[in-house]
């Protein structure tokens, strides 16, 4: 009789590449240097955002769109080894790793679409980019109620005494995510989407009175 799979054995293995560059691959042992490269890698130099709206959202991809991925792809690595690792621990955030998972996913599909078509109908001063806007505006919605998931789980990043290595580094990758994910949209909404979105609307009204 073929004996019956736990929980764990459901689990896919962390990517041991994610490991090794965060200097994690053993729970009490830490690579100091591969650790604060990866750590250098994460700082950025924060500027004020361009006003013009090619260099604006040039910007979002290069500051956003390249980066957030792969901070979330390692997040996903750490996540499953230290789920293998410390699940019976009453402490570990349990669905931690589903939820990073969804939200790398609802990343990638945001984006995808933000570069296939919101971005182009923008640039082009297109009439169909209030409307692409604003279910972006909602998506954005969708992924702040995952990232409040991710915060409510860890317990705003609070690490445990106990912790271990990849335990430390994960949650300063899911803070990292939730701040750089947040202020993406944060300029979306306010610097990119809201003056197309607002002109739409003063010539609907215009149009309304007008001819209403």
């Amino acid at each position: 009789m073929r004996p019956q799979s736990s929980r764990l054995d459901l689990i896919p293995e962390a990517d041991p590449r994610s490991l090794r560059r965060w200097g994690v691959t053993d729970c009490d042992q830490i690579d100091r240097r591969a650790l604060t490269r990866s750590l250098t890698r994460l700082q950025h130099d924060e500027v004020a955002p361009p006003a013009d709206m090619t260099r604006l959202i040039r910007h979002i991809r290069d500051r956003y769109h390249r980066a957030l991925v792969g901070v979330i792809e390692d997040a996903v690595a750490l996540a499953t080894a230290c789920e293998v690792a410390h699940s019976d621990k009453e402490l570990w955030p349990h669905g931690l790793c589903d939820r990073l998972i969804g939200i790398l996913e609802s990343i990638e599909h945001h984006q995808q679409r933000e570069d296939a078509v919101v971005f182009p109908l923008l640039l082009a001063d297109q009439p169909q980019a209030a409307k692409a806007a604003r279910i972006m505006e909602a998506e954005h919605a969708g992924i702040q109620g995952q990232l409040d998931v991710v915060l409510a789980l860890t317990r705003g990043f609070e690490v445990p005494a106990q912790a271990c290595a990849k335990w430390r580094v994960l949650y300063v990758l899911c803070c990292k995510i939730n701040t750089d994910v947040r202020e993406q949209m944060r300029l979306e909404e306010r610097e990119l989407f809201s003056p197309c979105i607002r002109e739409s609307t003063e010539v609907s009204v215009c149009s309304d009175a007008m001819f209403g």
